[in-house]
C-alpha cells in the first residue's frame, strides 16, 4: 500500500508540471487566430509616395545655364552673412528644421545649387524653361531652405534648411504679369504648399490676383509677399499681393534695424527682416550684396515653415498671427510687429482660443504601455489558477496519502455519537 501511495504521490507531481504547458499548447491556434502577426506587410496600407497635390510637379534641379544669367555670382562667401546673425535661427534647430513642408517659390525659377539638391521640385508657366536666368528665384529660395554648408568652410543657411522647395516659374525677366502670378500663386495652393513666397510686387490691384490669394488662403495656406520697393523714377505703391488681407507684408531694414528707405510707405506691413546687404545663393555660387523688400520675405517664409513643421494643427491664419505676435516690436511707422523673431516664433507660450495646440510646440508622445491582448490575460490566469490548483492537490495528497496508509486505508473513527 505504501508503494500504491509513493506512485499516487508521484503521478500528482507530474500532473502538477505538465498541466500549465498542456493548457498552453491547448490555447495556441485560438491565440494564433485572434492576435496580430507583427512584421507582415500582406494587409499593411502602403505609404503615400508623395505630398498629396505634388504628384504632377516635376522633381530636380536644372543644371546651371550657360551665361544665364549673364553676371554670374561670387565662387564663395567670405564671412557669415549678418542677417543670419541677427535672425539667430539656428536656436531652434533642435525642435524643427522645417521638415514635411513644402514652399513655393512664385518667382523666377530656381537654378542649380548644391545646398538645395535633391529638394526642389518645378514648374514653368512661361513656356522657356525652369531655369532662373535672372538670379532673383534662386537667391529667395536658398534664404529660405539653403543647407547649413558650415562644415564644408561656406559661411550660409536658410531659415528652414529641411523645408522643400516648389519653383513656380512665372517671370522671365525683371518684371512679370499679374495675369501670371496670379495664376502661379494658384498652381502653387493647388500642389499643396503649405507656404507660398511671393517675393515680386504687382502695382495694381486685379481681380485675379486677388481670388488667387483668396483659393490659396482657403486652401490653408500661408501667404507671405514683398511689401515692394518704391522706385527712384516715381514708382510707388500700394503694392500686391501684399495689400491683401490675409498675407503676411514684409518691410526690409538695414543692419541697423532701421527701415530702408525703399520699402514701400502705402503697402501695410506686418513684419520686417533683413532687406539691405543680402547675401544668398545665386545661379553659379553666390551673391553678398542682394537688397530689396523681396529678399525680407524670403527670410520670414523660413520662419513660416519652421512654424508649420512644429505645430501642424494651426491654420494659415493662426501662423499668421504667431509670426507677427512674437516678432521684436515696432520700430517706427510702417515696420508693422517689427523684426521677425525665429526663436521666439517656434517657441514662445501663446494664449490662443484654439487651446494648448496653438500656443506650445508639439510635445514628444511618450508611449503608452501596450494593452494586454483580453485572450491572451485570460489564457494567463486560466494556466495560473491551473497550477495552483495542481499545487494544492499535491499538498493534500502529502498529507492524506500517508494517513491512509497508517491506517491501512480504513475510515477513521470519529469521536461522539449521532443524534
Amino acid at each position: 500500500m505504501r508503494q500504491a501511495a509513493r506512485q499516487m504521490v508521484a503521478v500528482a507531481a507530474v500532473i502538477a508540471a505538465l498541466l500549465p504547458v498542456l493548457l498552453a499548447l491547448a490555447a495556441l491556434p485560438a491565440l494564433a487566430a485572434r492576435s496580430p502577426v507583427k512584421g507582415t506587410t500582406k494587409h499593411a496600407k502602403p505609404a503615400r509616395a508623395h505630398a498629396p497635390g505634388l504628384a504632377h510637379v516635376a522633381r530636380g534641379m536644372p543644371l546651371p545655364s550657360q551665361g544665364c544669367p549673364p553676371q554670374l555670382g561670387a565662387a564663395r562667401l567670405t564671412g557669415e552673412p549678418w542677417a543670419q546673425q541677427a535672425l539667430d535661427v539656428t536656436g531652434v534647430w533642435d525642435l524643427t528644421r522645417g521638415q514635411g513642408i513644402t514652399v513655393a517659390v512664385v518667382d523666377s525659377g530656381v537654378d542649380y545649387t548644391p545646398q538645395l539638391t535633391g529638394r526642389v521640385g518645378y514648374m514653368d508657366l512661361t513656356g522657356q524653361g525652369p531655369q532662373d536666368c535672372v538670379g532673383h528665384g534662386t537667391a529667395a529660395a536658398s534664404l529660405i531652405a539653403a543647407s547649413d554648408a558650415r562644415a564644408r568652410s561656406m559661411p550660409f543657411y536658410g531659415m528652414a534648411p529641411a523645408a522643400q522647395i516648389l519653383s513656380v516659374k512665372v517671370n522671365s525677366g525683371e518684371n512679370g504679369y499679374s495675369s501670371l502670378l496670379a495664376r502661379g500663386i494658384r498652381a502653387a495652393a493647388t500642389a499643396g504648399a503649405q507656404v507660398i513666397n511671393v517675393s515680386i510686387q504687382a502695382a495694381g490691384n486685379s481681380a485675379a490676383l486677388r481670388a488667387a490669394v483668396s483659393y490659396a488662403l482657403s486652401r490653408n495656406a500661408v501667404v507671405v509677399a514683398a511689401a515692394g520697393n518704391d522706385n527712384p523714377g516715381g514708382g510707388v505703391g500700394p503694392y500686391y499681393p501684399a495689400s491683401y488681407p490675409g498675407v503676411i507684408s514684409v518691410g526690409a531694414v538695414d543692419q541697423t534695424g532701421a527701415l530702408t528707405s525703399y520699402t514701400d510707405a502705402r503697402t501695410p506691413v506686418s513684419v520686417t527682416a533683413p532687406g539691405e546687404n543680402v547675401a544668398s545663393a545665386w545661379p553659379g555660387g553666390y551673391n553678398p550684396a542682394n537688397q530689396g523688400t523681396s529678399f525680407a520675405a524670403a527670410f520670414v517664409s523660413g520662419v513660416a515653415a519652421l512654424v508649420r513643421a512644429v505645430y501642424p494643427g494651426l491654420t494659415a491664419a493662426q501662423v499668421v498671427r504667431r509670426i507677427e505676435a512674437t516678432a521684436d516690436g515696432t520700430t517706427g511707422a510702417h515696420t508693422g510687429a517689427g523684426m521677425v523673431n525665429p526663436v521666439q516664433a517656434v517657441t514662445a507660450v501663446l494664449p490662443s482660443p484654439a487651446g494648448p495646440p496653438a500656443g506650445r510646440p508639439r510635445a514628444v508622445p511618450i508611449p503608452r504601455a501596450p494593452r494586454a491582448n483580453p485572450f491572451t490575460r485570460a489564457l494567463a490566469l486560466s494556466i495560473t489558477g491551473g497550477a495552483i490548483a495542481a499545487a494544492a492537490l499535491v499538498a493534500i495528497a502529502a498529507i492524506v496519502v500517508p494517513q491512509g496508509s497508517r491506517r491501512g486505508w480504513r475510515p477513521a473513527r470519529r469521536a461522539g455519537r449521532f443524534p
